[in-house]
Formats: structure tokens, C-alpha cells, sequence
């Protein structure tokens, strides 16, 4: 069983967060230049442009998916837990979860409390200028493929990396730590309330 829909997120400050997981391993701050895990699991994606549309695709599978097809410059692997019932979407690091583009309603709902395996797959962010922005209305540079199935959680995995967006961000990983999230102003108290609500549901 498989359940696709799109979404076009608007990114904010080089990041979109995924919701609603929480990462479950945050030994390792940076993913192959291409996620960041916060102290306490939120996940972040990096993009190419600093605002701007990216265009995503969110497959919910029953089981493991064969192997990443060539296209795609940059693959991360990590496991996560929903916070709570509720489709996977990306949001910009400074909006409130009801200002993005909403998923399709009948967009395959994630279990509370689940854990799942989370296979990112990105292209595109070297076409965007590290401090572009692009208009709301014009073609994302950036495409991504979240693919999500239930799995025991064991360790992280970087699968590919070969974008020099990637090779940049994984070489300043301390950039992207879970305390510099929020010294570098990338924090939104309200938004950070609402992810220490949900984890705080999803220990539950």
C-alpha cells in the first residue's frame, strides 16, 4: 500500500521543518548536509534558496522501499516517532503550522506514537544561489521525496551526498547544532511551545 500527495512548501532562513515526527537518535546534529536533528528531535531540512517554493512528494508505505532511483543528489535515512495523528507536511521555521499549504484531505494520517523510518531524497538546491530568494509563484529549484513505513528505530544513515549545498552545510555542522537553532534567531518561541508539546505526546 502506498499513499503519495504533493505539497509546494514556502522555505524560510535555508529550512523547513518536517512534521509530525521526531527524530528518536540525536547523536548525530546534521544528516549528509541535507536534515538537521535538534536536542530534542525536531527535524529540519536544509534547502537551496533561503526562501522561496519547494516542491515535495510524501509516500506513506507499509514496508521498505526499494532502493533511491539516480536522480536524486542527496539521501538521508533516520528513524522517527509521530507526535501525533496527523499527515506529514513541511513547514518554514518561523510559521505556524496552519499557514502552510495543507496536505490533500485524504492524505494517509500518521499513527501516534509510532515509529517509522524517514528516507529524504533532495535535488536541485545547488541551482538556487545560497542566499536567493525566490518569488512564492515561481518553479521550485528544490524537489524533495519524503518517504516514511513503520520500522523499529536503529541508527541514521547517510545514502548519498553529492550536491555542493551538501558537502557545504555537513563541513559547518556546528552551524546547524540544537542550540545554535535558536542563538542564531532561527527560533520562534511559539514554535518552539508547540514542538516541546509534541514531544511531550509522543513520549506518552
Amino acid at each position: 500500500m502506498t499513499d503519495m500527495y504533493k505539497q509546494v512548501a514556502q522555505t524560510e532562513n535555508w529550512r523547513l521543518d518536517l512534521l509530525p515526527l521526531v527524530a528518536t537518535d540525536t547523536s548525530d546534529t546534521v544528516l549528509g548536509g541535507t536534515v538537521s536533528i535538534g536536542d530534542e528531535g525536531g527535524i529540519g531540512l536544509h534547502t537551496g534558496a533561503m526562501y522561496g517554493p519547494v516542491d515535495a512528494v510524501f509516500e506513506v508505505l507499509d514496508h521498505t522501499p526499494e532502493g533511491p532511483a539516480q536522480e536524486w543528489e542527496d539521501i538521508v535515512e533516520f528513524s522517527a516517532r509521530a507526535a501525533e495523528a496527523a499527515p506529514l507536511k513541511l513547514i518554514g521555521i518561523f510559521s505556524d503550522s496552519g499557514e502552510a499549504d495543507e496536505p490533500a484531505p485524504d492524505a494517509e494520517m500518521l499513527e501516534s506514537g509510532r515509529d517509522y523510518r524517514v528516507r529524504i531524497h533532495v535535488r536541485g538546491r545547488d541551482e538556487s544561489g545560497s542566499d536567493e530568494l525566490i518569488e512564492p509563484d515561481s518553479p521550485p529549484n528544490d524537489h524533495v521525496l519524503v518517504q516514511v513505513w513503520p520500522s523499529e528505530a536503529h541508527e541514521p544513515e547517510v545514502i548519498k551526498m553529492s550536491s555542493a549545498k551538501a558537502g557545504d552545510d555537513d563541513g559547518n555542522s556546528e552551524t546547524f547544532s540544537g542550540s545554535g537553532y535558536v542563538t542564531l534567531g532561527m527560533g520562534d518561541p511559539d514554535r518552539e511551545d508547540l514542538i516541546a508539546q509534541n514531544l511531550r505526546n509522543a513520549g506518552n
